[in-house]
């Protein structure tokens, strides 16, 4: 069996805790680039050993071809359930396309284990529908983002989560490209944009930032921050990911528009493209956020704003995976439209729960600064860690309301943290909080005392 980093053996026994412990359905959340893929597959393996049928269900059929890949260079044997590949129903673990699995429950052996890919999408109908016909089977899913659009939680799907190391744990662990995170300003308001099921109406999105100055600026921005860069581009519309293309190609920047309606065959050769430095721009709507794993992209340009934190978790890291060929690789982040004042930065702390979030009356600004030379997007700091830029400090009266607001900021992080340790249920989530507060380990064991929780229940 393949070696499993600490973090990801936590996470395997934590679900394992929950199963012992009654919980048929519950959910790791770990960041993009945390080796999810791997930890499904070592968990396939051993409910294969134990005589369990498992089905691990994705959305998208780049994530069928993809988890494949990482299953077979693992040495996990498995069938495939999707359009396209002849079913092999003898093989005790399938990975199944979600819209395939859904027509063909009479075909297939019944699982005893579900896994589902990027589960925050567990509430759409097909996955309920699929998790309803099985309603016996142990369900386990993983996700960088366990929030629907609009910040509606997972509760009425899973009974726990999981958590994993945070994005600063793993970047600092080597698990994880740095980032350099820009955010030119940008002379559009999107304030007045509906918002429909929790985001922008992207046709309005599109009429806003599909013109031909706009997507100069981003051209000239690349050229400048991320020259010669392996880029994905999101765009806010079909048309607007073509137009783009079609621009830096005239700019004498190769580069490639793929949606859901291209040829799986000219997909793949972008892609294959894109991986081999032919093609330096591959411009999309969100046909490449979630899942996609391309270690030596080396920058990612945000031409559509978003209300949603998930995607925008899932776009803005997807080029911070490690490129074993280039170890000293930094990400590069271009933010046009200022995703960042709405979400922050991407190794933000975020308290994630199966809760429904509540909007936030804090701006995010308190934790934030622009650089207004090279438009570097930093915590506070005297000096722009990007260009060197020495702020200006000045002096003016602070208006009384700052204790109160800033005394506010505190006891809403000191509730978050007594909430997240009250929502804690097994030994493995006590000792990732204590690992991440810095906490000895009596506090892990005082906490398994009071909530009754067996502290010998993880063993390493």
């Amino acid at each position: 069996m393949f070696q499993l980093r600490e973090y990801q053996e936590l996470l395997i026994d934590g679900a394992r805790i929950e199963f012992q412990n009654g919980n048929h359905r519950t959910c790791i959340v770990a960041p993009c680039g945390a080796g999810k893929t791997v930890i499904m597959a070592w968990m396939s393996a051993q409910a294969k050993l134990k005589g369990n049928n498992v089905l691990f269900a994705v959305h998208r059929q780049e994530l069928i071809d993809q988890s494949s890949e990482t299953f077979q260079a693992l040495g996990v044997s498995h069938g495939i359930i999707a359009a396209g590949y002849p079913m092999n129903v003898s093989e005790k673990i399938q990975i199944a396309s979600i819209q395939s699995v859904i027509r063909r429950t009479n075909k297939i052996n019944a699982p005893q284990v579900i896994i589902l890919d990027e589960a925050h999408h567990a509430t759409a109908g097909t996955w309920r529908k699929l998790l309803a016909f099985y309603p016996e089977a142990y369900v386990i899913g993983l996700t960088a983002t366990p929030a629907r659009m609009g910040g509606q939680g997972l509760g009425d799907i899973f009974k726990s989560l999981i958590m994993g190391p945070s994005v600063k744990e793993l970047i600092s662990w080597g698990n994880l490209s740095p980032y350099r995170y820009y955010s030119p300003p940008v002379a559009i308001d999107f304030s007045d944009l509906q918002v429909k099921y929790g985001d922008y109406v992207q046709s309005e999105v599109a009429l806003c930032m599909d013109k031909s100055e706009i997507i100069g600026d981003l051209i000239a921005q690349y050229k400048k921050l991320a020259p010669g860069a392996r880029a994905v581009c999101y765009c806010a519309s079909v048309a607007h990911s073509q137009h783009t293309a079609d621009m830096f190609r005239l700019a004498g920047i190769p580069a490639l528009h793929i949606d859901g309606d291209t040829k799986d065959i000219v997909r793949r050769a972008a892609t294959a493209d894109f991986k081999a430095g032919k093609i330096k721009i591959l411009c999309n709507v969100d046909l490449i956020s979630e899942g996609y794993d391309c270690p030596n992209m080396e920058a990612v340009i945000l031409a559509r704003p978003t209300q949603s934190l998930s995607l925008y978790i899932q776009q803005s890291m997807r080029a911070m995976r490690i490129d074993k060929n280039n170890p000293d690789k930094v990400a590069v982040i271009i933010d046009h439209v200022g995703n960042v004042y709405r979400h922050g930065l991407p190794d933000e702390d975020r308290g994630w729960s199966l809760e429904s979030k509540k909007k936030k009356t804090v701006s995010r600004e308190v934790s934030m600064k622009i650089c207004p030379k090279c438009y570097y997007a930093h915590t506070p700091a005297p000096i722009c860690p990007g260009c060197g830029h020495v702020y200006q400090v000045t002096e003016k009266a602070e208006p009384e309301e700052k204790a109160g607001e800033l005394t506010e900021i505190l006891e809403i992080q000191k509730k978050e943290k007594r909430m997240e340790v009250g929502r804690a249920r097994n030994v493995v989530t006590l000792k990732q909080i204590a690992m991440q507060r810095g906490y000895s380990p009596l506090w892990v064991k005082k906490q398994c005392e009071i909530k009754n929780i067996p502290f010998g229940g993880m063993q390493s």
